[in-house]
């Protein structure tokens, strides 16, 4: 049965680059009989905006297979390069980040190979790190320093 509930994320260093590899992904797709990759999209920064295209994907499944939480923290980590997010059955996961990396991507989460313990423990990471970010957003708008500490007296 073709889920494609496995995700795998590789960085590159540009745009052309996550092009290149996500062509081989769609041939190699369309050639093997057995392969049925789901959505393939390419993640980065454009002037301060989290930018999300699909570049692969059914007509019923066209929006990317990871969470805006997620997304936001992928940014976050990614700086300047750009991210190829591919979702892919279990079987697919590991032909899919050779593949990547072949093509000069370093991968920075591939969910098949990690327990439920490393998933609750990105989870976890998942949440501060949003936690940190509203902190931020919030010493802004009070034009406080992040550090500074803003517990009201009692």
């Amino acid at each position: 049965m073709n889920k494609n509930e496995t995700i795998v994320v590789a960085a590159f260093t540009d745009e052309s680059a996550a092009v290149r590899a996500a062509d081989n992904l769609r041939e190699w797709d369309k050639r093997v009989r057995e392969v049925k990759l789901g959505v393939i999209g390419m993640v980065h920064m454009v002037d301060g905006v989290i930018k999300g295209d699909v570049i692969h994907g059914t007509f019923f499944h066209r929006s990317l297979p990871i969470s805006d939480d997620a997304l936001r923290v992928l940014v976050q980590e990614l700086g300047d390069r750009v991210a190829l997010v591919v979702s892919c059955d279990d079987f697919e996961a590991q032909m899919v980040a050779d593949s990547l990396a072949r093509d000069g991507g370093r991968v920075v989460v591939n969910t098949l190979d990690h327990t439920d313990e490393e998933r609750a423990k990105e989870a976890k990471e998942v949440q501060e790190a949003l936690m940190e970010e509203a902190v931020r957003e919030a010493a802004v708008k009070v034009k406080l320093s992040p550090g500074r500490n803003i517990n009201q007296p009692v």
